[in-house]
């Protein structure tokens, strides 16, 4: 009996368990990730030819980190249009014209024949990389089921890692030919991924059914729709769900108010919104992106002059970071790991990591520093590399969700920018030594910060999510109160009718699981004061 007992809650259980996505949908987000892949490239092969670029124009300390960090700092532009252009034009519209602005920029950066062209041509990469690196996310978050959308959106980093691995390849490939070229021949490859991602975008990638139903493309959305769902029902359910959303945009959700709800959050927004920007800041200030650039510098500056030695170790990093990634895909969802003890763990180690090539530096000894760089690589990818953006994909509100990860790619960009503009002239004031026990100490910082402040969101529905981190700020839930007494004062009763029968059609007011209604974005006519609590929506009014 007992036996039987167990096989049925077995089998209830694998009832439970979402159905995968479709192939198509696998297919589509590993198109999109070609343009991160576009970044992923940029970082690997500009760390090597960088040696061959400082001597052939003989660039100073201050216009290599100038050099490398304009295209983080030109990106932030890119991500703020990003959205505008986006919506406006389509996505793979956009991502067609992000990778031709990158084409553009690395064949001017081949053949630039002055510092000035070189910067040029790195600003248009820029400009790509900012609108790229908004989009793609956003692209796989809109085909992918919800239950999926943060694995496949993880994707992206993976493509990423797999870039710079290429990249580094790259570098050790084209260093056997003359000096005085082979650094343009290492550029130039970098035009292949754009042309590739331009193809998929033009020939081989839909767009998505929102924004095509956000257009009026109703007969082309519907035969995406079919590609991307599992069943009518539930291709039926997501059309309804999307042109609920739309609505609720067009009367009153536009993006000038949706910016009100980043800008001027609730308390449980404003909660989500720190975590998800602290994240996005404190995956860069641990200083992945300057020793991935820099990396064949600082070799050079612990005692490997040999050009094969730096450029054959910085692959082994590349290797090692890409290697730990496809390792730590599959605890994302463990039952026995997930988000909070893998981040935990990553910025442990990246703070051993660092404080080891420190102390290699203060003792002379070349071995313990290059290891210090590989294992520093490794413990990225435990958990600071991939679990920032699945962060911002699977917290934030759908609301807020574009809006927000423009904000915190922005912000990512920016805290990138900072520290390559400064770190070797870091390195030269404070040695070495001094410049990674400061990283050290970023990545202690952000040890305790997620001690404290990071919850476990592992397995979490949006609408769970919502309710989880309510519960986390202190703010409870409002009782479902009669009809009668949810006073709109609404003149057109057609309109009354309306919401009383189905709130949830409103973006800000959802029939949550508990019975609870929660009245955010509706505000026709402000009639008194509640508190917090109620839905996700400017604070004060309903």
């Amino acid at each position: 009996m007992a036996l039987q007992e167990k096989k049925e809650q077995k089998l209830a259980m694998n009832k439970a368990e979402p159905e995968p996505p479709t192939r198509y949908v696998v297919q589509m987000a590993l198109c999109a990730c070609v343009n991160s892949a576009l970044l992923g490239y940029d970082t690997g092969v500009l760390s090597g030819a960088l040696l061959y670029l400082r001597d052939a124009m003989n660039l100073s300390t201050a216009q290599i980190e100038l050099l490398t960090s304009s295209m983080n700092f030109i990106a932030i532009p890119g991500c703020f249009l990003a959205g505008t252009i986006a919506d406006a034009i389509g996505r793979t519209k956009t991502l067609f014209a992000a990778s031709l602005t990158f084409l553009a920029g690395a064949l001017l950066m081949a053949g630039a024949q002055d510092y000035g062209t070189l910067f040029f041509g790195r600003s248009l990469i820029g400009i790509g990389v900012g609108c790229g690196l908004s989009i793609d996310p956003l692209y796989i978050a809109e085909i992918a089921p919800p239950e999926f959308r943060g694995k496949l959106t993880s994707y992206s980093e993976t493509a990423i890692n797999i870039g710079i691995l290429a990249g580094y390849v790259s570098n050790v490939a084209f260093m056997w030919l003359p000096d005085a070229y082979n650094w343009r021949v290492m550029l130039a490859m970098g035009a292949l991924p754009p042309f590739v991602m331009m193809i998929l975008a033009t020939f081989v990638m839909p767009d998505t059914p929102r924004w095509l139903l956000s257009k009026g493309k109703q007969d082309e959305a519907e035969v995406v729709l079919k590609k991307i769902t599992r069943s009518e029902q539930e291709a039926r359910n997501t059309e309804r769900d999307i042109k609920a959303s739309i609505a609720d945009e067009k009367t009153g959700l536009g993006w000038k108010e949706g910016w009100k709800k980043i800008l001027c959050p609730s308390k449980v927004i404003g909660r989500m919104l720190s975590l998800t920007l602290w994240i996005s800041a404190l995956q860069q200030l641990c200083g992945v992106d300057v020793i991935l650039y820099y990396a064949p510098i600082l070799m050079e500056q612990g005692g490997i002059t040999d050009r094969l030695y730096q450029l054959g170790l910085t692959a082994l990093a590349g290797l090692a970071k890409v290697s730990v990634l496809f390792i730590t895909m599959q605890y994302l969802d463990h039952k026995n790991a997930g988000r909070r003890p893998l981040m935990l763990l990553s910025y442990a180690n990246l703070a051993i990591s660092t404080t080891l090539v420190a102390i290699g530096f203060a003792v002379n000894s070349v071995g313990l520093s290059v290891f210090g760089i590989i294992y520093f690589c490794g413990a990225f990818s435990i958990g600071a590399g991939p679990i920032c953006w699945l962060m911002n994909s699977e917290v934030l509100p759908l609301s807020v969700r574009a809006r927000g990860m423009t904000l915190g790619c922005s912000l990512n960009r920016l805290c990138s920018a900072l520290l390559q503009t400064v770190f070797l002239s870091l390195t030269e004031a404070a040695t070495p030594v001094g410049s990674f026990m400061f990283l050290t100490g970023i990545n202690l910082f952000s040890f305790i910060y997620l001690w404290f402040l990071m919850p476990e969101t592992k397995g979490k529905t949006l609408e769970e999510m919502y309710d989880f981190f309510r519960g986390i700020v202190g703010v409870k839930k409002t009782e479902a109160a009669p009809e009668s007494q949810i006073e709109l004062e609404i003149k057109d009763s057609k309109a009354s009718e309306s919401v009383s029968k189905d709130v949830s059609e409103f973006n800000g007011g959802e029939q949550t699981p508990g019975g609870a209604v929660e009245i955010g974005d509706i505000n026709p006519h402000p009639t008194r004061e509640i508190s917090d609590e109620i839905g996700d929506g400017q604070e004060g009014t309903i």
